[in-house]
């Protein structure tokens, strides 16, 4: 095979992996409330009962639209993908990568390389539709959002932003605000710090889409933050946002830590490796002082959202992706420089065979989990036949004994052991959702 070849193969063969783990990628969780496929609801409808009730995130939509169809679902992996490390590109690179140069193609998959060994729940983020569109779609227009900020304040230049319809700007905004509860301030406040550096340093007001795009941001969080179904979340956990205790705050900010040790070990392993690197060889590192102060601007984004994190009642890793994403672009521009130093010329074979790797184990643990899935499936079936009262002999469990916890834990959300008790009479939403698709009376483990 050619050399010019190699990264077409190689790009053709992770997108295939990715489609067919879509495909295999087991009901999880949440997943269970779309088995019903039949009769479904009208989806503004849905989404409107959800904003009142459930989960106002705008991602929500999507998660109603896509979960129900599997031809959604790996399309919308396919994309998701291809587009989420697009535009990481463009944050690293301050463009998008031409797929018809085997160079862009060949940086684009070591980014993919990269960005999948540092983030330790890669399948939760991309194949999970729940956490895939409430929280890595939204982050991809996060990072837009970021790439524009620091072309305008950073670089002065405007032609991205120029090119932006005023219209398509502001329901840019409303998305964003409307996206997550812990980043659009972070954007906002940015925003505000920025507008007024720029302010002060020029004598005038920034760019007309530069104060449209925060406004919009603010309408758009404010829609979010004061939706209904936040205040049934707060009975529900029993705590309001403004419920801030010194001692419970300081207590969250050591759980993000044992989160990132123990979800991101590989993320904190490397990155250490990477910046004492760059620490060390600093005086011999090529790096415009543009790209410094780029990566200045980075520190406020990726710190920032761990503020506001503490305040939540609940925890995961999910909760920090962005700043997980923003450590790892200001990672990779370190790497860059670092390789050009070192004149490494054996990183993009070992991104390729990290890559071929790490996807033949997605395509074999997501097949395990969907042959466990439908097993499963089918006891209940059978077990229906003879009563509404379904016992169960087995019991779901995605993880491949093939492969460690961690590995598993890569791919899938969870092992799925606790959706099914022995308790008929306490049933967990899983439970409640597999007995009304099947209409049971009861449902349980031996």
């Amino acid at each position: 095979m050619k050399k010019s070849n190699l990264p077409y193969f190689i790009f053709f063969f992770i997108n295939v992996a990715i489609l067919v783990s879509c495909y295999f990628y087991p009901v999880s969780r949440d997943e269970f409330y779309y088995l019903e496929k039949v009769n479904t609801p009208n989806l503004f409808t849905e989404y409107y009962d959800s904003y009142v009730r459930v989960n106002p995130r705008i991602g929500q939509f999507f998660s109603n639209l896509i979960s129900r169809n599997i031809f959604l679902e790996i399309t919308f992996g396919l994309l998701l993908f291809n587009g989420f490390v697009a535009v990481l590109f463009l944050n690293i690179y301050r463009k998008l990568p031409n797929f018809r140069e085997s160079k862009d193609l060949r940086k684009f998959m070591m980014i993919a390389a990269f960005f999948i060994l540092l983030l330790s729940y890669f399948g939760e983020m991309f194949y999970y539709t729940p956490f895939s569109t409430n929280y890595t779609l939204t982050h991809l227009f996060y990072l837009i959002f970021v790439f524009l900020f620091t072309e305008y304040y950073i670089y002065r230049r405007e032609d991205h932003l120029n090119k932006i319809n005023y219209i398509l700007l502001v329901f840019f905004g409303l998305f964003i605000g409307m996206g997550n509860e812990h980043i659009p301030p972070v954007l906002l406040l940015m925003s505000f710090l920025g507008g007024a550096y720029y302010l002060f340093k020029n004598k005038k007001l920034p760019n007309l889409r530069f104060i449209i795009l925060p406004i919009s941001i603010f309408i758009g969080y404010l829609m979010l933050f004061f939706a209904p179904a936040n205040r049934v979340k707060e009975k529900v956990v029993g705590k309001s946002p403004f419920d801030i205790e010194t001692a419970s705050y300081l207590s969250n900010f050591k759980n993000i830590f044992k989160t990132y040790f123990y979800y991101n070990i590989e993320f904190i392993i490397i990155g250490i490796l990477i910046i004492i690197s760059a620490f060390i060889f600093r005086k011999k590192l090529k790096m415009s002082i543009l790209v410094k102060r780029e990566m200045l601007i980075y520190v406020p984004f990726l710190l920032l959202p761990l503020f506001i994190v503490a305040v939540s009642p609940l925890m995961g890793p999910r909760l920090l992706f962005f700043s997980t994403v923003i450590t790892i672009i200001i990672l990779y521009k370190l790497g860059i420089v670092l390789q050009e130093y070192f004149k490494f010329k054996f990183c993009a074979f070992v991104s390729y065979a990290f890559l071929m790797v790490f996807f033949i184990f997605s395509l074999m643990i997501t097949f395990h989990a969907n042959q466990n899935y439908k097993f499963i499936i089918n006891e209940i079936k059978k077990e229906k036949l003879k009563s509404d009262d379904v016992i169960l002999s087995e019991e779901f469990n995605y993880f491949d004994d093939r492969f460690g916890t961690r590995l598993n834990r890569k791919i899938l959300l969870e092992s799925g052991k606790d959706y099914i008790d022995e308790n008929a009479n306490d049933n967990k939403s899983m439970e409640l959702n597999l007995m009304n698709y099947y209409h049971l009376k009861s449902l349980k483990e031996k």
